[in-house]
């Protein structure tokens, strides 16, 4: 094994003057020994490319100039509903929010699945090179030639323990021999949340608050009394107010500005890509300077790109290029981050006075800030007494190297390498500033305050801090494409070396692999393709650090045979197989778990298995392609992956008596699970004239898997489902069944609560509280009495329908994308109503009461309460059906006839109108709340309208 590693380092180091010969790397790798016309597609998978035709794994590919219509700018947000096989879920909606070593980019994605428990996320390859951190967030697509997602052991095997998720090839674009283009692009975006939500008024809050006390059976106005519920049906009344905090502090429409230069052309010594961006993304929040204040509070974010992709040609035989890009991000956030002051719009009632106490001589106390009992830090203070937050963040990637095509030596050989530097760096200058608050009494007869806590309006402090995360890349290859007669060759072998520094983690991350690839071809029709990685990194002991990832993998292009050329209406055909390992060393952030967790104390932690390695998922896929008329393309993919030595706890095959806490044994790779599903994709494109054109298509996913070991101990017998995990999807959602044997699933009068004969463990039952089905029989509803319901909360099935045309210089272009069988568990903020003083949404306003249950009225909510109720827990009402279809994108743009753009000298004018996430069709429980999103106390996802215009000169 030593003997290994000193051959990865001797590599390492020669990589450091080579390039590979991939189009990642140059733009001569585009060539490939398989014969293709100039015309046909090639495809980018990341360490390589191939024709089209010679692919035999399954992969979708979206070019950048599709990846623009979506005015967003978070690069993977723009990737919703464009890939078969890519499931994606938007986690936060915050404006503009990339994805830097201290943020998240603001969504979940994952190929075809799960086939693991553990690490799902997939691998991004930047260029060529592998990405482990997030700088590919920020990128625009004007840097983007295309975006490819690889996902069968056929296109995976070769990335090693990186590849068993699947992965995102990225690939900028590059110069080309040609005069210099000069095209300068300016984006103005409008935004507004798509589902503003709903703050009730202060009479129907009192009501609201009023009726969940008398369930509780405190008395019909335990809360307001009458005439306080008079008044505030009234209005009008400064002293009972009516204040809608959302739309005190947020702005209805936000602004996005961007512009971009993107310079392109070269000859045929030198080719060159420059690309410049800038965005300013306006704060969602109002803020207010107030006198004497010592800094603005008013938030800001904006982003400057850079990108120079040069090739150069030294001589016949050496080539080389230099790759720069980077991201400078000015932000400045008041002294809490957005989404906390978003949450805490929800905490303040409608009734409460404020924002600041009356001033006035005779006020005592005029313009602090007022809160109440359940909040210590009420919004206004937040946003403009609390200080700010200097953020900036600077992105490099860097990538140099060489190619030496060695022809002379046999014909078809190259070798290169490269070196290549990712850093994200964030210097913070963080203010902190307290202030004071104050209560109003419960006499409304008056405005009186008294102060609550200890804390006093104080000056600005100020500190700072830097962090700094990096990775180094070192690459090597050697590549043989030849052509002999009906054969072809298309081969490479790779050497490859990672390290990566967090400031998070005081070792650093180390990855090794290297592999092979060859592809060969007969006729051009026929392809046989064989790929092999091995790969080791430091999660495992020395002994259990390495492993082989084979593939095999062929293709046929069925429709190029004698006996079937004939056939008029066949335009092609194509049947593709696969089958080979992935594996996996993503455990969720855990490290080094073949050693012992022993502190600097002493103390003794997990326990070490130096047994582990990397889980192997095996991969099968089965493909066609089909073509009908040269207008009509169909592909359909069947796969299935399973996983026989996932990583687990032993934790649940070790007795509670034994005396050693349950969470210190260590891990093994005990577990099982598969994964399988299918992918049909349909394309119709037409052209009717030379002005006239359409096309219309979609896709389908659909992937299930299946948890079948992960050492679980089974329940006793007097548990309804003795099991929580193994037999089931992974993410199932738990809760307790409701039963509507009676019509509406709760206790409507006494006697029916009587009779029940149930005992709830969590609390006692209420009239108008639900009945949980007795799955065990024992008349005690518990934990043995929770069942499955609903889906994970990864979609089973994904799809979109996309849609356009072209006439003469308009165009029109349509992308629907949705989801299907997936579940969320709806709780918190706008769900649940008894926390901070009452947060009612549309599901509260017909609750149940005594009376409406008499008069037969509509009933969608239990009995409200003050304080958490037998409602309040995971139960088949509050698991919500979160499918959806969006109409995602539409976009409408026309360039002008080249005579007219030629009068201002230039030689194309493209003017764009385009829309993000402008309808949503679903069937939450809640108008207000997004199915992806799945709580009110978040950013809903937001409508964009932008209008574009592009020049080229």
């Amino acid at each position: 094994m030593n003997n290994i590693k000193n051959k990865i380092s001797v590599w390492a180091v020669f990589a450091c003057l080579m390039v590979p010969s991939t189009a990642s790397w140059g733009q001569e790798a585009t060539s490939s020994a398989v014969r293709t016309s100039d015309e046909e597609e090639v495809i980018d998978l990341g360490y390589l490319t191939l024709p089209k035709r010679a692919v035999t794994g399954a992969v979708s590919s979206v070019s950048g100039t599709e990846l623009r219509k979506s005015p967003d700018a978070s690069l993977p947000k723009t990737f919703a509903g464009r890939f078969s096989g890519l499931t994606t879920r938007e986690t936060d909606a915050e404006l503009s929010r990339g994805g830097f070593s201290t943020e998240t980019m603001g969504m979940s994605w994952w190929i075809r699945g799960l086939s693991t428990v553990n690490g799902t996320t997939p691998m991004v390859i930047l260029d060529g090179v592998l990405c482990p951190n997030t700088n590919y967030v920020y990128l625009s697509p004007d840097e983007i030639e295309s975006v490819t997602v690889l996902k069968d052991a056929a296109v995976l095997s070769l990335y090693g323990i990186q590849g068993a998720n699947g992965v995102i090839s990225i690939k900028t674009k590059r110069g080309r021999v040609g005069k210099t283009d000069v095209t300068v692009t300016f984006d103005q975006s409008l935004q507004q949340m798509t589902r503003r939500p709903l703050f009730v008024n202060s009479g129907e809050y009192v009501d609201l608050r009023n009726q969940a006390g008398c369930n509780d059976g405190l008395g019909k106005y335990s809360q307001f009394s009458p005439s306080d519920v008079e008044q505030f049906h009234a209005g009008g009344n400064e002293l009972y107010p009516n204040n809608n905090w959302y739309d005190m502090f947020v702005r209805p429409l936000t602004f996005m500005s961007r512009a971009g230069v993107t310079v392109r052309g070269g000859s045929e010594k030198v080719q060159y890509f420059s690309n410049v961006n800038y965005m300013h993304q306006q704060s969602p929040f109002k803020t207010t300077e107030e006198p004497g204040s010592q800094y603005n509070p008013e938030p800001k974010n904006d982003w400057f790109n850079f990108r120079s992709n040069v090739d150069v040609k030294f001589t016949s035989y050496l080539k080389g290029f230099l790759r720069l890009a980077g991201n400078v991000k000015n932000e400045k956030t008041t002294g809490y981050s957005n989404a906390a002051v978003y949450d805490h719009l929800f905490t303040l009632p409608p009734t409460m006075y404020g924002p600041l106490t009356p001033s006035g001589d005779e006020y005592e106390n005029g313009g602090q800030v007022i809160t109440h009992d359940d909040e210590g830090t009420p919004v206004y203070g937040m946003l403009n007494r609390s200080g700010y937050i200097q953020n900036l963040y600077v992105n490099i990637t860097a990538q140099a190297g060489l190619n030496m095509d060695l022809g002379f030596l046999t014909k078809g050989l190259s070798i290169g390498g490269l070196m290549a530097y990712q850093t994200s760096t964030l210097n913070q200058t963080l203010t902190t500033q307290d202030f004071e608050r104050y209560i109003r009494t419960k006499d409304m007869s008056g405005l009186y305050f008294t102060k609550k806590g200890s804390s006093l309006n104080s000056p600005l402090k100020y500190s700072k801090s830097s962090t700094m995360d990096y990775n180094l890349n070192l690459y090597a290859h050697a590549n043989y494409n030849r052509t002999f007669g009906d054969h072809s060759i298309d081969a490479m072998g790779y050497i490859f070396y990672q390290k990566q520094e967090l400031q998070k983690s005081n070792l650093p991350y180390k990855r090794e692999s290297m592999g092979a690839t060859a592809t060969y071809g007969y006729k051009n029709r026929y392809f046989i393709k064989a790929d092999v990685g091995y790969s080791g990194s430091e999660q495992f002991h020395p002994d259990k650090r390495y492993v082989a990832t084979p593939a095999i993998s062929g293709a046929w292009i069925v429709s190029d045979e004698a006996f079937i050329k004939d056939i008029e209406w066949l335009s092609y055909l194509k049947l593709r197989a696969s089958y080979g390992i992935t594996v996996n060393d993503q455990f969720g952030g855990a490290r080094y778990l073949y050693l012992d967790d022993i502190d600097i104390n002493g103390n003794e932690g997990l326990k070490g298995n130096p047994s582990l390695s990397a889980e192997k998922m095996k991969k099968q896929n089965y493909g066609i392609e089909l073509g009908l008329f040269n207008e009509l393309s169909i592909s359909l993919d069947w796969y299935k992956s399973r996983c026989d030595n996932m990583l687990v706890s032993s934790s649940g095959t070790i007795p509670q008596y034994q005396g050693v806490p349950l969470n210190y044994y260590p891990k093994t790779n005990g577990g099982k699970m598969e994964n399988y599903g299918y992918e049909i994709e349909a394309m119709y494109e037409k052209r009717l004239n030379d002005d006239w054109s359409f096309h219309v298509g979609g896709s389908f996913s659909f992937n299930k898997n299946k948890v079948i070991s992960v050492n679980e101990s089974p329940y006793s017998s007097d548990y309804a489902y003795r099991l929580r995990t193994e037999g089931y999807t992974s993410g199932q959602v738990w809760g307790y069944l409701i039963d509507y044997s009676n019509g509406n699933g709760m206790f409507n009068f006494k006697e029916e609560l009587e009779a029940s004969g149930l005992t709830y463990a969590f609390g006692t039952p209420r009239l108008g509280d639900f009945i949980y089905q007795d799955l065990n029989g024992d008349k005690v509803i518990d934990e043995k009495d929770i069942a499955p319901i609903g889906y994970s909360r990864i979609p089973r099935q994904s799809y979109n329908l996309t849609a356009g045309f072209k006439y003469k210089g308009l165009e029109v272009s349509l992308l629907f994308q949705g989801v299907n069988k997936v579940s969320t568990v709806a709780s918190g903020i706008g769900v649940y109503e008894h926390a901070y003083q009452g947060v009612f949404n549309d599901i509260h306003q017909h609750a149940w009461t005594q009376e409406r249950w008499n008069n037969g009225e509509k009933i969608e909510y239990p009995a409200l309460s003050l304080n958490e109720s037998t409602n309040h827990v995971a139960n088949s009402f509050f698991v919500w059906n979160a499918s959806y279809l969006r109409l995602k994108n539409m976009e409408i743009a026309y360039t002008l006839p080249k005579h007219i753009s030629k009068k201002i000298c230039a030689e194309n004018i493209r003017f764009s109108l385009s829309g993000q996430n402008l309808l949503t069709f679903d069937k939450m429980r809640s108008k207000y709340i997004d199915p992806e999103i799945g709580t009110m106390g978040d950013f809903q996802p937001y409508r964009v309208y932008n209008i574009g215009v592009s020049l080229t000169f």
